[in-house]
């Protein structure tokens, strides 16, 4: 059995000189800790087993082969009070059932029927663009990809008013959600039910977006002739069923799924494109390739699904930026039981980390790995990095089963925006990482609209 470098752990007093360090400034901490340890090393505090993971073959193994003998920490369980027993919060064979039933609803044939629908979300918010005039992109990136899984979960079955008031409680209550996730305090009051204000106030806005989502299932429920006509994903959801038993979901399952493909396939992709757009700023050369690319393919309409497998260059700009800025920037696991790993043994109920932006960012597998290179995609040494060195959507069978939904909206909506307008950054802006749930940008992005 292989020996796991450890930092040396005297109670209490190392979590007093050490925990605020590491719930608060995360990644330089744990690069601190992979420095000293190595890519595998036990950072434990006083009462938890915390163990570093950057080993991508560790790695693979945890989210692959020993995957069913893990489950999510108690911090990504406290989700469950906002996202129910979704496919991002639940375990098990429940996890596994729901992840057969729902997968159907993202095909690839499905996922080019929701193309039209994110071309035209992306156009819609143009339409209200003036050249020379600033632009907040967070913000527009945010009422996008909000339009694009609103229609495509519920096709007309929401008006745009209304739309504009979800996101609004969406928003609220994700942001309460990283101020909770943030303090150990706030985490155990959420997770018992105590009725701090904080606490009061996240279920104050739970409530109201479980209000709208309930009524549209309920109306659902009530004109059920109409979901075997619908594509949207709320009807495929309904009419699901199980192949064993035939049993389709509850009402309370397909809140829980809605919720989670509300968060997952909202403000993930606004952060990507967010991103993106940000790296596309900071380098002009670049973004000229993506126009001309866009141009030469698009020419004078708007992007379809089938523009998707012929803009190359537009696709390793959005790797290149989910490499450098993966939204989801960390993940962790629970073992149920003791496990061995590589010749590593780690013990039932310890929790093994793994900071995703730290590993994409690493010289072992990247070469310049700091600097935003679109064209590493094409080299052919790129094809010989282990495959859990790079995964923005996870790996095994918590992959993100929207994965191919984000490339797809990722892609065409970058493609709608060059092909309508040019986006630049004031001259020296540059911003940073707020990694809270999710990898957020430290400032607004502000960029000029320009002629295209």
């Amino acid at each position: 059995m292989k020996t796991i470098p450890r930092r040396r752990l005297i109670p209490i007093i190392t979590d007093l000189a050490e925990y605020r360090q590491a719930a608060n400034n995360t990644i330089s901490y744990t690069n601190e800790m992979i420095a000293r340890y190595g890519d595998v090393c036990e950072v434990s505090f006083t009462g938890i087993k915390n163990y570093f993971i950057h080993d991508p073959e560790v790695i693979k193994e945890i989210l692959t082969a020993q995957g069913p003998k893990m489950k999510r920490t108690t911090l990504f369980r406290a989700f469950r009070k906002f996202l129910g027993y979704g496919l991002f919060t639940s375990d098990g064979d429940y996890h596994k059932r729901q992840r057969r039933l729902i997968k159907p609803a993202f095909y690839p044939q499905r996922i080019e029927e929701y193309a039209s629908i994110m071309v035209a979300c992306a156009d819609e918010e143009m339409n209200n663009w003036k050249v020379g005039e600033t632009i907040n992109v967070n913000q527009a990136m945010t009422r996008i990809t909000l339009k694009v899984i609103t229609r495509a979960m519920f096709g007309s079955g929401m008006e745009n008013d209304l739309i504009e008031v979800v996101g609004k409680d969406l928003a609220a209550a994700f942001g309460l959600m990283n101020t909770i996730v943030q303090n150990p305090f706030y985490v155990y009051c959420l997770d018992k039910g105590i009725q701090i204000p904080i606490i009061k106030e996240f279920f104050t806005q739970k409530a109201k977006l479980d209000k709208v989502i309930n009524g549209i299932i309920g109306a659902y429920r009530d004109d059920e002739s109409k979901n075997k006509t619908r594509k949207d994903l709320l009807s495929m959801l309904m009419e699901a069923r199980d192949e064993d038993t035939g049993t389709g979901m509850t009402n309370e399952q397909i809140r829980d799924e809605v919720m989670t493909f509300f968060i997952a396939g909202h403000e993930t992709t606004t952060l990507a494109l967010t991103w993106t757009l940000y790296l596309l700023g900071k380098h002009p050369e670049i973004a000229n390739q993506c126009y001309e690319e866009v141009k030469a393919t698009i020419r004078d309409r708007l992007p379809k699904a089938s523009d998707y497998g012929s803009l190359h260059v537009t696709r390793n700009i959005f790797k290149e930026s989910l490499r450098l800025y993966p939204p989801a920037w960390t993940f962790a696991r629970e073992p149920i039981e003791d496990v061995v790993i590589h010749d590593y043994h780690f013990p039932k109920g310890s929790c093994l980390w793994t900071v995703t932006y730290i590993l994409h960012r690493s010289e072992k597998y990247f070469h310049n790995p700091e600097e935003f290179i679109p064209a590493r995609w094409d080299e052919e040494k790129i094809k010989d990095i282990p495959k859990y060195a790079y995964f923005p959507f996870g790996g095994g069978n918590r992959m993100c089963i929207g994965e191919g939904f984000a490339w797809m909206e990722g892609i065409l909506v970058l493609a709608t925006i060059a092909s309508r307008f040019r986006l630049q950054l004031p001259p020296g802006f540059s911003t940073s990482i707020n990694p809270v749930f999710s990898l957020k940008t430290k400032d607004p992005v502000m960029m000029k609209v320009l002629e295209n």
